[in-house]
């Protein structure tokens, strides 16, 4: 992968500094993954198509942003890409929300190995309370309605919910609206052909 073919397929302009980031943080995840097993082994010859390049596409919904509450963080999928994405000088905080303990060793060699501008928090979501959050993230966590469940105290105010979801988004989005009243948009996934990039906003119960 290159910088250049990285830019096509994410549809927006990758820097040498972002790119640069972006190739440490790819190799320490293949690394730390032959001892800790945070991908498969099958996955890392598609690491950069089928996860980073996945994950980049929600950088343009999130780059106004001052804080970006990752749900379920694991390998730092969308969370650490994230923070690569964002310029140094860029006031932006990223707080990843990850439960597994040894995942939550990784983020937190990552981000400071990178100089990100990350806060790990080893912890279940329904226990953050972080009260001013801009936009909440989220890649192969639960459903649409499961997400929603986890971040309703924030998406009943201000906060953005921007999620990457696969082909059953039609059927997850359906779900929810028997429970939520809110307002969502879709944007194609580059990566997935039947894929988008689902945002939720002004969230309120049935």
């Amino acid at each position: 992968m290159n910088a250049d073919r990285l830019t096509g397929i994410v549809g927006f302009d990758v820097s040498r500094e972002t790119f640069a980031r972006l190739t440490d943080y790819h190799d320490l995840l293949v690394r730390w993954s032959k001892i800790h097993n945070l991908i498969g082994p099958k996955e890392v010859d598609e690491l950069w198509e089928r996860h980073i390049a996945d994950c980049m596409q929600l950088w343009p919904f999130i780059q106004t942003s001052k804080t970006v509450l990752d749900i379920g963080s694991g390998a730092g999928l969308p969370g650490l890409v994230l923070a690569c994405c964002a310029p140094s000088a860029q006031e932006i905080e990223f707080i990843l929300v990850e439960s597994n303990t040894k995942r939550c060793a990784f983020l937190r060699h990552v981000g400071r190995e990178l100089s990100l501008p990350v806060t790990v928090m080893n912890t279940r979501i329904e226990s953050v309370s972080r009260e001013t959050i801009d936009v909440i993230t989220a890649r192969a966590v639960t459903d649409l309605s499961g997400l929603i469940s986890y971040s309703e105290k924030w998406l009943q105010k201000s906060t953005i919910g921007v999620f990457l979801k696969g082909r059953n988004w039609k059927t997850e989005l359906t779900e929810a609206q028997h429970c939520w009243i809110l307002n969502s948009d879709t944007t194609p996934s580059r990566t997935d052909s039947e894929g988008v990039i689902l945002r939720v906003s002004e969230v309120q119960r049935v």
